[in-house]
């Protein structure tokens, strides 16, 4: 078991309750601590840099997104030794997909060190954002390995039944989200507690907005079921809709 020690530069930061943050989240102890500054700074909020730069996590979250992808689906190719295309490219969609970091990142803690403004720092895609730009931000300080490591170890180990991703092949909100990732396009996921005041009970509506119009609506017992109703309802739309990838 190797064992990550504290840089040389940890001794002479003014600033070791952030080295010690990226620490809990990653495992490692950085030696390039502007990166992981950088990676936790919001367009909103951007850095002006010597160069007269306005610095933010945008380039780390491209290269981060890039670098998720590759591995998982490495991961997924070795851990499938038999499955088809098909269904790696699913496996590696929904692992991947937005909603699913944006959970994760939350879990981290994330949403407690992004740096944005206050009237947009409760969109929930500015965390899993946050995660992608945090796994460029190891590539770069760290390199290839520990950042597989970091992926494997703390984003899927922690967060991901691959069990139970394999067997919801049929899942209707599963494919809604493959679909939006072949295509480069996000979808959102509109969830609402509704309070009945016939029956004096509550249940939930959930709907699919793509390209500010609704792709699916849908009601059930749960935030589960009205997604699925709504992710089934969306289905039935995207073989009509054109995407052309920006």
């Amino acid at each position: 078991m190797s064992v990550d020690f504290k840089p040389v530069s940890y001794y002479f930061s003014k600033n070791k309750k952030f080295h010690k943050l990226i620490y809990q989240l990653t495992g490692y102890y950085p030696r390039n601590i502007q990166v992981y500054t950088v990676a936790f700074t919001h367009k909103s909020a951007s850095i002006n840099s010597d160069r007269t730069k306005r610095l933010n996590n945008e380039r780390l979250e491209f290269l981060g997104d890039a670098i998720l992808a590759s591995i998982v689906a490495d991961f997924l190719f070795s851990y499938f030794p038999f499955n088809r295309e098909g269904f790696l490219t699913k496996m590696r969609a929904r692992i991947v997909s937005r909603e699913q970091l944006n959970e994760i990142a939350l879990k981290m803690g994330l949403q407690f060190h992004v740096v944005a403004q206050n009237k947009i720092n409760g969109t929930r895609n500015i965390y899993g954002n946050a995660l992608e730009a945090l796994i460029g931000a190891i590539y770069v300080d760290k390199g290839y390995k520990k950042t597989k490591n970091f992926i494997l170890k703390r984003i899927i180990a922690q967060n991901i039944d691959l069990k139970e991703l394999a067997l919801n092949d049929s899942d209707y909100k599963s494919q809604v989200i493959e679909w939006a990732q072949k295509n480069k396009v996000e979808i959102v996921f509109n969830d609402e507690e509704v309070e009945s005041t016939e029956q004096n009970s509550l249940y939930f509506t959930s709907t699919i907005v793509f390209d500010n119009q609704i792709l699916g609506y849908g009601k059930g017992l749960s935030k589960k079921e009205a997604q699925q109703n709504a992710s089934k309802e969306a289905l039935a739309k995207t073989t009509d809709i054109s995407v052309i990838p920006v």
